[in-house]
C-alpha cells in the first residue's frame, strides 16, 4: 500500500476543514440547503487542489450568477422542481456563455429557487461559502501542504 501524495492529503484536509467550517456556519443561520454544492466544489480540489487566482474568480463569478438567478426567479414568485429546473438550464448557459462554468454552482440555483431565496442569497450563504472553500484551500496550498513531507 502506497502513502498519499501530498496533494491528496491537502485536498482531504481542505475538503474536511472547509466544510466542517461551513456546517457550523451553515446551521446557524438555518442554511443548510445550500451545502450540497459547497461539498461539490470542496471536493473538486481532489484532482487538483492548487489555489489559483483564475480559478477562484471562476468559482465566485459562477456562483453569484447562479445565485442572481435563483433570487430572479424566486423575486419574481416562480417556484418548483420544474421552475428550478429551467432556472438551472438558464444559469448553466449564462455561466458557458461567459466561460466562467463551475458546475456546482448550478446546484445553488436549483436550490435558491426551491427555497425561494431573497437578495441577501448573493452574500449569505453564497460569497461566505465560496471565500471559506477557497481561503481555507489557499492556506493549505500556501502554508501547509510545503511542510508536509
Amino acid at each position: 500500500m502506497q502513502f498519499p501524495s501530498k496533494r491528496k492529503i491537502v485536498s482531504l484536509l481542505n475538503l474536511v476543514i472547509s466544510i466542517s467550517v461551513l456546517v457550523a456556519v451553515t446551521v446557524l443561520t438555518n442554511t443548510e440547503f445550500i451545502l450540497p454544492p459547497f461539498l461539490a466544489t470542496a471536493a473538486t480540489k481532489y484532482p487538483d487542489p492548487d489555489w489559483r487566482r483564475a480559478r477562484s474568480f471562476v468559482v465566485l463569478s459562477s456562483y453569484i450568477i447562479c445565485s442572481a438567478v435563483a433570487i430572479a426567479f424566486s423575486l419574481l414568485g416562480l417556484q418548483g422542481i420544474v421552475v428550478a429546473t429551467i432556472a438551472s438550464f438558464i444559469s448553466f448557459s449564462v455561466v458557458t456563455l461567459l466561460n466562467i462554468e463551475h458546475p456546482p454552482a448550478l446546484l445553488a440555483t436549483f436550490l435558491g429557487v426551491l427555497e425561494r431565496v431573497k437578495v441577501i442569497y448573493i452574500i449569505h450563504p453564497i460569497i461566505t461559502g465560496v471565500v471559506i472553500v477557497e481561503g481555507v484551500n489557499y492556506f493549505l496550498t500556501k502554508y501547509v501542504e510545503p511542510r508536509i513531507r
